[in-house]
Order: C-alpha cells, then structure tokens, then sequence
C-alpha cells in the first residue's frame, strides 16, 4: 500500500470513527425561534433517543427554561409537565412526537427525574441550579437527561456533517491520484 493510499485510509478510519459517537441516538434537530443568538438545549431520553433544539433569540436576557417553553409552544409534538414553586421550577414529563418520559424522583434507587446540565467548559457538568436562573448567551449547550446522572450523549456539533462530506471528498481525490500515480505505465 502506498503512502497516499494509507494516508487516506486512516484519514478516512479517523473521520468515520470520530463520527460515530457524534451520531448516537438523535432522532431530530429542530431550529427554535429567530435571532442573532443560538443556544442548544439537548433532551435525553431513557431509551436513549437523543433530541437537540437550536434555539434562535435577539436582545437581552434570556433564560434556559425560556427556551424550553418557547420550544414547547413552537412544536406540535412536544409537551412539557412541570410544577412551578417559589424557587423555580421542577421538570416532571416531556413528551416527544409520543416518547415519554415522566417522574417526580420518588422512586429511590431508581432516579426518576430529569437531571439538568450544562457544558460551558471542556465538558459537561450538573447544574448546581436551576434551568429558571439559568442565563444562556450566544454558543450555550445545556442538557436534560431523565433516568441516569450519566452526562449526555454525544450528538452533532454544528458543521460536523459538512466537515465529515469535505473530509470524504479529500481522501476521494488523493486516492484517485494515488492510483494513477500507481498505474502500469507511469
């Protein structure tokens, strides 16, 4: 195997495995709202499907738990269950296109509720507060997981699809080159 053709072999091994996680489990991306300002809220269920809203806002503060009732009155197959109380308020049931899941995390051991997150840093962290207090800014990744205080799964990051085509199209260009460098008679 020549040295173009191994480069573009690994190239191509390392694209597709590093795609791989980024894929897991999303069912559906939706575009949320208008504006200068992206925030994405990510919805784990327990089965594992995996749903990512890119919310869209102009203007001053905007709060996480905004967003997610501004997605719930966007979207005709999303449903939200909450209890409002005078701290903020409590995540109980979010229903998407008929996948369910609800809880008020009454059942120890079993952790069934949703647990909220956010990725500001290198990676993801528990929230230590509330989705009411939280102030997202333009670039913000926050997360809610229902039945595990595993962090959330890996999903698409903006531009990785478009990074993975252009990828693909390189390595396609230098093994044609490679071939005909290697073809009888050159």
């Amino acid at each position: 195997m020549s040295t173009p053709t191994l480069f573009v072999s690994l190239g191509s091994l390392v694209v597709g495995l590093s795609s791989l996680p980024a894929n897991a489990g999303l069912v559906a991306s939706y575009e949320i709202g208008i504006g200068a300002n992206t925030a994405s809220i990510q919805i784990d269920q327990e089965d594992g499907d995996a749903y990512l809203f890119n919310v869209h806002w102009s203007g001053g503060s905007y709060t996480s738990w905004q967003a997610m009732l501004d997605a719930d009155a966007a979207l005709e197959g999303l449903s939200l269950q909450y209890d409002t109380y005078s701290w903020g308020v409590f995540l109980t049931g979010v229903t998407i296109d008929g996948d369910t899941d609800f809880g008020f995390g009454d059942l120890w051991p079993i952790e069934n509720y949703w647990h909220f997150w956010l990725h500001d840093t290198a990676e993801w962290e528990m929230a230590s507060f509330g989705a009411t207090e939280r102030a997202l800014f333009d670039g913000a990744r926050d997360a809610w997981v229902f039945g595990s205080p595993i962090a959330p799964q890996g999903v698409p990051a903006p531009g990785a699809l478009a990074l993975t085509l252009a990828w693909s199209a390189v390595c396609r260009g230098r093994c044609r080159s490679a071939r005909r460098r290697a073809s009888p008679g050159h």
